[in-house]
Formats: C-alpha cells, sequence, structure tokens
C-alpha cells in the first residue's frame, strides 16, 4: 500500500513579535489538514515594504520565535531567508522544501489580509505546482471566499479556508502597547514578553 505523502505546513512572516494568534493559527492548520508539522519562516524584508522591519534585529525576533516554538515539536524554524537578508521570497522558500523532499505536500498559511496581496508576490503562478494555499479568517470576519478579486482568482491557485478562534491581536498593536506601557501578558508568551522587556524593544518604534 503506497504511503500518504508527508504533509508540511508554511508560516511566514517577519514575526515582529511573534504572538498568540500565530502560535494558533499553525496549531488550526496543524489539527485540520493532519500536518506533520508547521514550519516558521521568518523574513529578513516583507518585500511589499520599503523598509526592514524596525524595533528588533533580526536576531532578536529570531530569539523569539525560539522561545515561543522551541516546547512544541508540531513547530520549526527556517532562518535561512532571514540569515540571508534582503527581501525574502516566499516563493524562493516553497522551492527549496520541495526539492528537499520532493514527495512533500506543502500548505502555506496565509491571513486574509496577505492572502489579498498573492498577485503582487514574485512568481505566484509557480504557487499552483508548488503548495495549497490556507487563507485563515477570524470568526465574525466576512467569509472571503465568494469575495475574491478577480486578478486574485484568475491566478487558479490551490486554495483551502481555515476559520480561526476570536483573538484580536496583532505585531503592530502590541509593539504600541509595549511603548505605551500597556500590558502584554497572555498576548504574547510568557517568554517572549520577558525578552521585550528585558531587551527594552519597542519602546521607540
Amino acid at each position: 500500500m503506497a504511503l500518504s505523502p508527508e504533509r508540511l505546513g508554511i508560516l511566514g512572516g517577519t514575526f515582529n513579535p511573534v504572538h498568540m494568534a500565530h502560535l494558533i493559527l499553525a496549531q488550526e492548520a496543524w489539527y485540520r489538514f493532519e500536518l506533520k508539522r508547521v514550519i516558521f519562516v521568518p523574513a529578513a524584508q516583507n518585500p511589499l515594504k520599503a523598509e526592514p522591519p524596525e524595533g528588533a534585529t533580526p536576531a532578536q525576533r529570531l530569539k523569539m520565535l525560539e522561545l515561543a516554538t522551541g516546547q512544541d515539536a508540531r513547530f520549526s524554524i527556517d532562518a535561512r531567508d532571514m540569515r540571508h537578508g534582503g527581501p525574502s521570497y516566499m516563493v524562493d522558500t516553497l522551492q527549496r522544501l520541495r526539492s528537499r523532499s520532493p514527495g512533500t505536500e506543502l500548505f502555506l498559511l496565509l491571513g486574509a489580509d496577505s492572502a489579498l496581496t498573492l498577485p503582487q508576490w514574485k512568481d505566484v503562478q509557480a504557487y499552483r505546482e508548488l503548495c495549497t494555499v490556507v487563507v485563515c479568517n477570524r470568526p465574525g470576519e466576512q467569509d472571503l471566499a465568494p469575495a475574491l478579486p478577480q486578478e486574485l482568482l484568475s491566478l487558479s491557485l490551490r486554495m483551502e479556508f481555515m476559520p480561526l478562534p476570536m483573538l484580536e491581536v496583532s505585531a503592530s498593536d502590541l509593539r504600541r502597547r509595549v511603548r505605551l506601557s500597556k500590558p502584554i501578558r497572555y498576548l504574547v508568551p510568557d517568554a517572549v514578553a520577558a525578552f521585550i522587556h528585558e531587551h527594552g524593544l519597542y519602546l521607540a518604534d
């Protein structure tokens, strides 16, 4: 009997900082799509933004990601793009993972806002063969499926839609809360909160 292909989830981002919504998204995808593990891929720089992330160095963002995921065997980190520097392109990551394990089935995990920018991504047509795109919506948000713009539909990507538990948290709001001396506990793992305060991150973001 033929074995089923190994399934891996890919979650990219600047993780500035990593927070509970990232971890919940990864866990839900791991469960719903029966993934062997979810690989977090920190970017050196988002190619759709003019400047690198501010407030934390690449090494600090990577350390926070290690603190958040290191005790969970379902999660791993691929920091090659971050260490390379410059704009990070997901197509390069997907092609690298596919060449390493040709039989692996890849699931690219995206929030709804990121999914809407897919037409602007480098070589996005290649995603048809490289991965299944999983679009994550929070409960209460409009179902994205019938509202996808024609520009995105014309790409003919393999897409799945996954609702997420309600959790209103974003990296930009976390940085604002730190700057204003508001609490961030329970919005990020305790070890990440301690790291942010110990190193004085985001106080002048």
